[in-house]
């Protein structure tokens, strides 16, 4: 519960210009400053410093996506 809060707190504060979709899965990065902003191109489409995949719910929560991958590739 508390990653939930830590990364909901770090993509609200993160830069982007765009009005997100509920939904709809967007990418955190680091720019070179170390600064989060969000963008809707994927990690593998491009070399930026990659922390998260995430989607806004209907609750207007960020949820990360990408762990359960992870989760899934360490049970195997």
């Amino acid at each position: 519960m508390m990653d939930e809060l830590e990364y909901n707190n770090l993509v609200y504060n993160a830069k982007f210009s765009f009005q997100p979709i509920i939904g709809d899965t967007y990418h955190l990065y680091r720019d070179k400053n170390g600064q989060p902003f969000l963008s809707i191109i994927s990690p593998d489409q491009c070399n930026f410093d990659f922390v998260g995949s995430f989607y806004l719910n209907s609750e207007h929560i960020w949820k990360r996506t990408d762990q359960e991958d992870d989760k899934t590739q360490q049970l195997q």
